[in-house]
C-alpha cells in the first residue's frame, strides 16, 4: 500500500513524516499543495490543517504525530516489543513537542523583536529541554536504551535542524552531535536528507 502525505509544497511539518516514512522504508507519494490552491483544499480537511495523510479510500488520518506514530510503527521505528521503551519514546516526542510550540514564538514574531524572542527562548525553554536531552544523549546517541533509531530520534533530528535554521546555536549542546551522526550514518535517513525530497534541504 502506498500512502499520500498532502501538506504545502514548501518546508515544514510535513518533513518529518518523509523522513520517518523513508528510513522505515514505508511507500508513500508526497502531494504539495501550493498555498493559493489551500483555499479550496481547506474546506475538505477535517480540522481545516494540513499535514494529513490519506492511508487508503476510506480513511486519512490528521494530526502531524499521530501520523509520525502510524508511520513510525509501519515501518519499525516505534518500540513494539517494550511498553517502557514505547512509553520512553512518547515522552521524548511530548518534549519536541513542547519545544516547538514555544519556537513558534520566534518564528512569528515582528522582525524588531526577533532577536529578543530568540534570546528568550534559547535561555529559557532550549536551556531547560535540550540541557535534559544532552545528558540522555551523552550515553551513545540515542534517546531508548536499545541503541537502535526510533521515530524520537528523527523527531529530535527534524527539531534541531529547524532550529538551527532560525539562526539559534545548539552547540553547546555537544552530544547532539551524536544524534546527528547516528541519523545520518543510516542510509535511507542520509539519501533522503541529501534529496530533493527534503525541501529543507533547497
Amino acid at each position: 500500500m502506498v500512502y499520500e502525505i498532502v501538506y504545502f509544497n514548501a518546508p515544514g511539518r510535513a518533513e518529518i513524516l518523509k523522513l520517518i516514512a523513508e528510513t522505515g522504508s514505508v511507500p508513500y507519494v508526497f502531494k504539495g499543495i501550493n498555498k493559493e490552491e489551500w483555499p479550496q483544499h481547506k474546506p475538505n480537511a477535517k480540522y481545516g490543517q494540513v499535514p494529513f495523510l490519506k492511508v487508503n479510500d476510506n480513511f486519512t488520518l490528521y494530526q502531524t504525530i499521530a501520523i509520525a506514530r502510524f508511520l513510525a510503527q509501519e515501518g519499525g521505528l516505534y518500540p513494539t516489543t517494550d511498553k517502557i521503551q514505547a512509553a520512553e519514546s512518547e515522552e521524548y516526542v511530548a518534549c519536541v513537542e513542547e519545544l516547538l510550540s514555544k519556537l513558534i514564538k520566534v518564528f512569528y514574531a515582528p522582525e524588531d523583536k526577533k532577536e529578543e524572542e530568540k534570546k528568550i527562548f534559547t535561555e529559557g525553554p532550549l536551556k531547560s529541554m535540550f540541557g535534559v536531552l544532552d545528558k540522555v544523549l551523552e550515553r551513545n546517541g540515542y534517546l531508548i536504551e536499545n541503541g537502535k533509531l526510533t521515530w524520537a530520534e528523527l523527531v529530535l533530528f527534524d527539531l534541531s535542524q529547524t532550529i538551527v535554521g532560525m539562526g539559534i546555536d545548539i552547540s553547546p549542546f555537544t552530544n547532539f552531535n551524536k544524534l546527528f551522526e547516528n541519523v545520518k550514518s543510516n542510509e535511507k535517513a542520509k539519501a533522503y536528507l541529501e534529496s530533493d525530497r527534503n525541501l529543507k534541504k533547497k
